[in-house]
């Protein structure tokens, strides 16, 4: 636009000089003309050098193809932008992305005035964070040695899980192609090279690997150009992040695996078999770890490369857009891919045990939440007195001190008056009262943790530390320095040791792995949790899975010591876990849409643990986990391949839910891009064909509809089973529901009446269909208002 100005300025200016030469009568005229021109060509000029400076990075979303050709689709959008900027070159230069295969849309640099005069939806380029072994035996996966590979028919094998993350570590023996099948004929994409990553990083397991970047800043790009980042400008991985999900969903079978030395023990990811295709999305800066631009991008080509699953790490703080807001790119991306057939997996995210915090909320995504394993690393501190006490640690530093020094960190404050110390945060400690000794620490504030305790007191000349903090899964590596987490209890009773004794001494001792001697699996106390803020009527997470402490691959970053593994923590890590379990879905069902897998998943999960007792969850209650915490329950990867029926959606129903939400067809339209037509019906809010039932407002009456598809016997007979909430009434029509050959697809209703006057917290309970052969368990939340 301002270019096509300022070129119609200059064919002015050019007019009025050649009247100053042909007609000397009007010279005086011209001259001002000439000046008045010049000046506002000058003014011009700033304003187009302003508008580049103001330039950022805008996401024009155009929804589904117009064109089925990708060339025809990308030269449809350098034809938009060509109109508004005013030259194909201007075009070229502002484009950064055309997204052309799931969806059609790019991304450009524009500015705010360009971006307005763009008639549709545009968006600005967020940008978002990641949410950062044994878990498969623990859940019932027992491949115990690789030659299994050779005979197991359920390992994955011919699907292809795609992984939009931080990269991967190819080196890595987890993406081993030993015993790998053919690549799937029906793969087109490529294997991008890079800085440190060519087509020889990838193999029959790392099937292609893509990077995006284009939606980081100039800014951003510059560190990396001053060598000022550890980053490469490639697939591979810098952060570690995408390494250690993709080994968690797909890495390859290997022995030995271990972090110095804990937890030693065949390492493998759920899906040994599937291939993996990696799609860069996240990098290692400090304004941010993945932008909209480059998520989109990563679902587009991925999409067109033909994976079966994706995982997804990564999401939204807290509040929420609606999903047929633009901004939320997780939203748009996913629904494409799932209406291409491509189950979407994604994190929860890591704000719990606060409700409501749970993200990634869109009914078409499986949601995970975290659960604990049967694993632990105790470490004895042995004080002076010859009382032993325990905390845990996963680092293999210089515990074999021997005896010495212990001190309180508030007794070795550099200023007393303050409250800096306590927790020991940094420059806090007197380095002359601190050198030599073993600190302890008590956290008070949420801007400090244990590693950065650790650095304090390794700074002051302190020899360890032990780190008292009110429960929180996962423990941190500290390096090679000696540091021990303990809960206030321990904390408490060794200060009052070191307050009684004249010369407190201790020593720390080596972790140790210790399997199956913990109640197990619990809720991480990080885990989000529901309900969702956005659609309360869809349970949110689906599903729960082991996310603390998880060994899994790792970049060795150039040390010697590397094992090239490590423990993370997260909702980062239950969601590859599901991912994996997905892909074993999809290789024994391939015909499965996400929907019935998603419904396999939910309707086999456990609730009890392996003590029992119904699982509980790490929060301030110590309560029983309720399906806000677990979703259908812990999930169950052997019962999820076989669960006798199945709830299954289709687009049109998402897109009716949507309608249901108060959304106008047309701006469900500009998200699905088609023809949109809203239909009228009651309580369709609650009638979304899912494997939970959800109803947020009972006012006194509410019917709900489900239908269920047979996948197990034939000819079946299942019975309904009701565990009724407090204060409802519950009826289920029919109570049979008896299929055969001609009758595959049969509809229930569940209808509930409160008995309550008052506003009331949910209440839950469950309906579980049997043949006796198969229980297939619906979650139920029901929470009543005020007669009106």
């Amino acid at each position: 636009m301002f270019l096509c100005i300022w070129k119609a300025f200059e064919a002015l200016l050019l007019s009025v000089n050649l009247i100053m030469d042909t007609n000397s009568r009007n010279w005086r005229w011209a001259r001002k003309a000439q000046l008045l021109i010049a000046s506002a060509l000058l003014l011009l000029q700033d304003s187009l050098v302003n508008s580049a400076e103001a330039s950022s990075v805008h996401i024009v979303y155009m929804g589904d193809k117009i064109y089925q050709n990708p060339q025809t689709t990308k030269m449809y959008h350098h034809k938009m932008l060509s109109s508004l900027l005013g030259s194909k070159e201007a075009a070229k230069n502002s484009i950064l992305y055309s997204y052309k295969h799931g969806f059609s849309g790019f991304a450009a640099r524009l500015t705010k005035y360009q971006a307005e005069a763009i008639a549709m939806s545009v968006i600005p380029n967020g940008i978002h964070k990641l949410h950062t072994t044994r878990s498969w035996d623990f859940m019932g996966v027992h491949h115990s040695t690789s030659k299994i590979a050779f005979s197991d028919s359920n390992l994955g094998e011919g699907t292809i899980i795609g992984v939009i993350d931080t990269g991967i570590w190819p080196e890595s023996p987890s993406f081993n192609d030993e015993a790998m099948g053919q690549i799937p004929s029906r793969w087109k994409g490529i294997c991008q090279g890079g800085k440190h990553f060519n087509s020889t990083n990838c193999n029959k397991k790392i099937i292609g690997a893509r990077w995006f970047m284009k939606g980081i800043s100039d800014q951003t790009k510059k560190l990396l150009q001053g060598n000022n980042s550890d980053e490469y400008l490639s697939a591979r991985d810098a952060i570690g992040h995408g390494t250690h999900t993709a080994s968690t969903a797909a890495g390859y079978f290997v022995g030995n695996a271990n972090y110095r030395g804990l937890a030693s023990g065949l390492a493998r990811g759920g899906a040994p078999l599937a291939h993996l295709a990696i799609y860069k999305a996240c990098w290692d800066f400090p304004i941010g770890d993945c932008t909209d631009a480059d998520i989109l991008k990563a679902f587009d080509k991925a999409i067109h490369d033909g994976v079966d699953v994706l995982t997804v790490s990564l999401g939204f703080a807290i509040p929420l857009f609606s999903y047929v807001d633009q901004r939320d790119s997780l939203a748009i991306g996913s629904f494409h891919a799932t209406s291409k057939g491509i189950t979407v997996v994604c994190s929860a995210g890591n704000s719990g045990p606060v409700s409501q915090t749970v993200t990634n909320t869109a009914p078409w995504i499986i949601t995970v939440g975290a659960t604990t394993i049967d694993r632990a690393f105790p470490a004895a501190i042995t004080l002076g007195n010859n009382r032993t006490v325990w905390g845990q640690s996963i680092d293999m530093g210089k515990h074999n001190l021997g005896s010495v020094g212990l001190t309180y960190s508030e007794r070795i404050a550099v200023d007393p008056s303050d409250n800096l110390a306590k927790d020991c945060q940094s420059g806090s400690l007197n380095a002359t009262m601190a050198a030599g000794k073993i600190v302890l620490c008590f956290s008070v504030s949420d801007q400090q943790d244990i590693v950065s305790a650790s650095l304090t007191v390794k700074e002051a000349g302190g020899v360890g530390l032990v780190y008292a903090q009110y429960h929180e899964d996962g423990l941190n590596q500290c390096g090679s320095f000696p540091c021990i987490k303990v809960d206030y209890e321990v904390g408490t009773q060794t200060l009052t040791y070191i307050r009684r004794s004249r010369f407190p001494t201790a020593s720390l001792s080596f972790p140790k792995t210790v399997i199956g001697k913990w109640t197990s699996p619990r809720v991480a106390s990080f885990s989000s949790r529901g309900p969702s803020s956005m659609s309360p009527t869809v349970l949110k997470p689906d599903i729960a899975a082991p996310g603390v402490d998880i060994l899994a691959a790792f970049p060795p970053k150039g040390t010697t010591r590397s094992s090239g593994f490590a423990f993370l923590s997260g909702t980062s890590m239950s969601c590859p876990h599901v991912a994996g379990i997905a892909a074993l879905i999809k290789s024994k069902h391939p015909t499965w849409s996400p929907a019935a897998i998603r419904s396999a998943l939910v309707t086999t999960a456990s609730q009890t643990g392996t003590d029992g007792s119904l699982i509980s969850e790490e929060g301030s209650t110590h309560k029983a986990a309720d399906p806000f915490d677990i979703g259908g329950g812990h999930v169950d990867p052997n019962k999820a391949m076989d669960p006798g029926l199945i709830y299954d959606i289709t687009t049109e129903d998402y897109v009716q839910f949507l309608c249901s939400m108060g959304h106008s067809s047309a701006s469900i339209s500009k998200v699905t891009k088609t023809t949109t037509s809203c239909k009228k019906g009651k309580h369709q809010t609650l009638n979304l064909n899912l494997p939970s039932i959800l109803v947020p407002n009972l006012k006194r009456v509410a019917t709900v509809m489900r239908t269920v598809t047979n996948v197990g016997n034939i000819t079946a007979v299942y019975k309904a089973l009701l565990k009724v909430p407090y204060g409802i009434k519950v009826r289920v029509e029919p109570q049979t529901l008896s299929f055969n050959s001609d009758a595959r697809i049969l509809n229930f209703s569940v209808s509930f009446l409160s008995t309550q006057k008052f506003h009331g917290d949910y209440k839950f309970g469950s309906l579980t269909w049997t043949d006796g052969k198969y229980f297939v368990r619906t979650p139920i939340a029901v929470r009543t208002i005020q007669f009106e």
